[in-house]
C-alpha cells in the first residue's frame, strides 16, 4: 500500500528525460527518478554509458531507454525526444544535466572554447526545455523541467572556469524566463545550483586537494556533496511535494556560499 508521503514524490506513470546520465550526477538522477517511478530517457555522449544505465534501471524493474550524441546538436535533443515519446510516452519530467567545465584562463580563453561551452551547457538546455516543453503544453497534462546550474552561476569560486561560470548563470535566467512562459500550461521550471560534487570527474582534483579540505569550506557534514544530495533534489522538484515551486534556483552546497 502506497502511503501518503510516497505519494508526494511518486512519479508513477511520468516519463522522465534526464541528459548527461551516463555518469556522475545525470547517471544518480536518472537512477532516483526511476526509483521514485518514472520510464527514463537516459541519454549520454557516451552510447556505452547510457545504455548501461538504462539496463541499471531495467535490472530495478524500471523502464529505460538510451539515445547517445552531442547535445550541442539540436538533432541529437530531437532523436533522444521523439525516442522517449515513441517508447516511452509524453514527458512529464525533463532534466537539463549535459555539461562540460573546461579549465581556461580568462586572457586565454578562446571563442572557439567559448563557444563550445556554451552550446553545450546553455543552449541545449534551451533547445531541450523548448522542446519538451512543447510537448508537455500538447499534452495537456503540465510538467516539470529541472536544469542543472552551478554556484557558479551565481558567483565566480575561482580562476580558470570564466566561460563555464557564464553559462550557467545563462541557465538561471533560462530557467526563470521559461517558467514564466510556462506557466500557462502546467509546466513547473526550476535549477538546481549544486556545489562541488564528488563523480567520476573531480575525482582527480578532489583526490589531489585542488579543491582545499571540504572540512574548512562546506559547514554543513564537512564533506562535498554526493550524487544522491542532488539527485534528492531534483526529485523534490519534480514530484507533486515540489509542484507549486516554479523560477527558482535551489542551491545544493552543503553551505559553501555562506562562508
Amino acid at each position: 500500500m502506497t502511503t501518503a508521503l510516497e505519494r508526494r514524490f511518486s512519479l508513477e506513470g511520468k516519463v522522465a528525460l534526464v541528459s548527461g546520465a551516463g555518469q556522475g550526477i545525470g547517471r544518480g538522477v536518472a537512477l532516483c527518478l526511476a526509483e521514485a517511478g518514472a520510464a527514463v530517457a537516459v541519454q549520454d555522449l557516451s552510447g556505452d554509458s547510457a545504455k548501461n544505465v538504462a539496463e541499471e534501471i531495467k535490472s530495478l524493474g524500471g523502464r529505460a531507454v538510451y539515445s547517445d550524441g552531442d547535445m550541442s546538436d539540436p538533432a541529437t535533443i530531437d532523436v533522444w525526444v521523439a525516442l522517449a515519446q515513441r517508447e516511452l510516452g509524453v514527458p512529464g519530467v525533463l532534466v537539463n544535466n549535459a555539461g562540460i567545465y573546461p579549465f581556461t584562463s580568462f586572457l586565454e580563453l578562446q571563442l572557439e572554447e567559448w563557444d563550445r561551452v556554451i552550446a553545450l551547457n546553455l543552449r541545449s538546455a534551451f533547445v531541450a526545455t523548448q522542446k519538451v516543453g512543447q510537448a508537455m503544453a500538447d499534452g495537456g497534462k503540465g510538467g516539470r523541467i529541472v536544469n542543472v546550474a552551478s554556484i557558479q552561476g551565481l558567483r565566480p569560486s575561482g580562476p580558470g572556469v570564466a566561460a563555464y561560470n557564464m553559462s550557467k548563470a545563462g541557465v538561471i535566467m533560462l530557467t526563470k524566463s521559461a517558467a514564466l512562459e510556462l506557466a500557462e500550461f502546467g509546466v513547473g521550471v526550476n535549477a538546481i545550483a549544486p556545489g562541488i560534487v564528488a563523480t567520476p570527474g573531480t575525482k582527480e582534483i578532489i583526490d589531489t586537494n585542488q579543491l582545499g579540505d571540504p572540512k574548512d569550506l562546506v559547514p554543513l557534514y564537512g564533506r562535498w556533496a554526493s550524487t544522491d544530495d542532488v539527485a534528492n533534489a531534483v526529485l523534490y522538484l519534480s514530484s507533486p511535494a515540489g509542484s507549486y515551486i516554479t523560477g527558482e534556483t535551489l542551491v545544493v552546497d552543503g553551505g559553501y556560499l555562506l562562508k
